[in-house]
């Protein structure tokens, strides 16, 4: 009899046992669940966060190599001692940050943007000056020069603003081009115009004349 008991006891105590594990396990999956949970979100998190610095690492080199192509394009752009001259006679100390050569009547045009804006200048092979530019403010304009731009640029911001002097002129008759350089400089004021995704440019003489009418290219289109 008593070790019938004793059985019987030993079965309930193993059965609460088994019942008490079964209500732990249930109490315990969540939280297990949502630790699993949170390690897989900081795996994700980590791998984006390598894909994002793989991608930056991507577009730094890219940038790079862009540079360096500029720079060998820069290089392989000699300038005639004549143009290099005339550079430092009339923008003295200046970097040249963009340069174009074009060819008009069998005579090479260096067009030359200075960085940190000192302005441009377009110089003939043989070294003599065309026009070169620098950049003013509005106050600089004359009034009949300002009110034709400000009446062009109505509804737009006015980026920035330029005054240009000519110097010489190239004509060409036939296939031919002769420089003519001007007893005196002729000025011209040109404003770069902004409105919306497009950027516009027009030149007017002192006397508010349009001397070349407000063009308007869309915003990473070439003029």
């Amino acid at each position: 009899m008593k070790l019938k008991s004793i059985l019987v006891f030993l079965v309930a105590v193993v059965f609460v046992f088994a019942i008490s594990c079964k209500e732990k396990a249930k109490e315990t999956a969540p939280a297990q669940a949502e630790v699993k949970a949170q390690g897989q979100a900081v795996e994700k998190a980590e791998v984006k966060e390598a894909e994002e610095k793989e991608e930056e690492e991507k577009e730094e080199k890219e940038e790079e190599a862009e540079k360096d192509q500029e720079q060998v394009k820069k290089e392989k752009v000699e300038l005639p001692a004549a143009v290099v001259k005339a550079i430092k006679d009339n923008v003295p100390d200046a970097e040249i940050d963009i340069l174009t050569v074009e060819k008009e009547g069998g005579i090479a045009l260096y067009d030359i943007e200075f960085k940190a804006g000192k302005g441009e200048i377009e110089v003939a092979e043989d070294g003599t000056v065309m026009d070169i530019a620098t950049i003013i403010s509005m106050t600089d304009l004359p009034k009949a020069a300002a009110e034709a731009i400000q009446k062009a640029a109505e509804g737009a911001t006015i980026k920035q603003l330029e005054k240009s002097e000519v110097r010489a002129e190239l004509k060409i008759e036939g296939d031919k081009g002769t420089i003519v350089k001007l007893a005196s400089p002729k000025y011209v004021y040109e404003a770069e115009i902004v409105k919306g995704n497009r950027t516009g440019e027009i030149q007017v003489d002192p006397d508010g004349k349009i001397v070349e009418a407000l063009k308007w290219n869309t915003k990473g289109e070439k003029d």
